[in-house]
């Protein structure tokens, strides 16, 4: 099968080859890949800015498809079903977070495009526990966001989004247009901020229901004196941080009102300096989310399969596997939001 192998922790250096099919073994099915969606940890292993992984490996997590062989003991997938699957393929089963559902924080799990092959190619192996049916007639290329959305859905469940609230994403790449599409869909009034660069996905917040957009880092901003004006000079009551920087943790922090709350969504693998004398003095509740757990795709599979056309604007980009590279120069650039790559075109 054709396959989007990272080689090695050396920079850009990928290849496509043709590598043999998945065989499932007890417990695990085989699924064709309908699409892939390119994250932005499938960007920082690409440049070589990402440790944790084996080489070589098949990039790539998030994925829709069709089972397309079952091992020993699976009995309720028939071939053709579609489905999507969770990211993680192993984890210990026995420590406190694994026993209490939060197996996204188990110290010894492993996960698709990590250490096990993933979703960038033909077929994918995955155990058959973490495999969630998707409807039948379901758009499986509009689905791929389901593990994007999860993020998000795991991240927001401590905040309790409500309709009296002023919500700030910071940061408007895939993960943030997909915070503000869920913190629209509370009920709350909703401004994502971003960098000059990013006119063309502000303009996909705001066809996606966001009420303000601001360039941030300019107090003289239009949207940031919106923002200002709705909220009576005090600040959104939720701050959003989905861009993993520096600049945008700083701005986060001194835009959120005093007794607000604040999660921390994007990532990066470097250190960020924080201030805490801000936390402590405007007493911010601080959360921090990283990845998803069973139940959050529980809820998350039955949002992102009703009413798909809601998800168009996020998926503009859509390459078959052999036009990779074109995917992933679209993934780095500003204009796109979720690039998708198909891997059986």
């Amino acid at each position: 099968m054709k396959a989007l192998v990272k080689l090695s922790y050396d920079p850009y250096d990928a290849e496509l080859r043709q590598i043999p099919d998945p065989v499932p073994g007890p417990g695990e099915v085989v699924i064709k890949v309908h699409a892939a969606g390119i994250c932005g940890t499938d960007m920082k292993i690409y440049h070589g800015q990402y440790r944790p992984y084996m080489t070589p490996v098949v990039m790539g997590h998030e994925l829709t498809g069709r089972i397309a062989a079952v091992g020993a003991g699976v009995d309720d997938l028939p071939v053709g079903t579609p489905v999507t699957s969770r990211t993680i393929f192993g984890q210990c089963g026995r420590c406190p977070m694994c026993l209490s559902g939060r197996e996204n924080l188990c110290r010894e799990k492993t996960r698709i495009g990590f250490q096990h092959d993933g979703a960038f190619a033909q077929f994918i192996k995955v155990r058959r526990d973490q495999v969630h049916r998707l409807p039948d007639g379901a758009d499986l290329t509009a689905a791929v966001v389901t593990e994007m959305f999860a993020v998000v859905i795991h991240a927001l469940k401590p905040v309790a989004i409500k309709p009296a609230h002023t919500v700030l994403v910071v940061g408007p790449g895939p993960i943030g247009l997909a915070a503000a599409f869920l913190a629209k869909a509370e009920g709350a009034a909703v401004a994502v901020s971003g960098l000059p660069a990013d006119g063309p996905r502000l303009a996909i917040a705001r066809e996606m229901g966001a009420d303000i957009t601001i360039i941030g880092g300019d107090d003289a901003d239009p949207g940031l004196k919106e923002l200002m004006a709705a909220t009576g000079g005090l600040g959104p009551d939720v701050v959003l941080e989905c861009s993993g920087t520096g600049g945008g943790i700083t701005y986060g922090l001194n835009l959120c009102r005093c007794g607000g709350r604040y999660v921390q969504i994007g990532t990066q693998s470097a250190q960020v300096t924080v201030d805490f004398m801000r936390i402590a003095y405007k007493e911010i509740v601080v959360t921090g989310s990283i990845g998803h757990t069973r139940l959050d795709w529980d809820d998350v599979v039955r949002f992102t399969t009703r009413d798909q056309e809601r998800f168009r604007p996020l998926i503009r980009h859509v390459f078959p596997i052999d036009d990779w590279r074109q995917a992933f120069a679209a993934a780095e650039g500003k204009d796109a939001a979720k690039v998708v790559i198909l891997p059986n075109e």
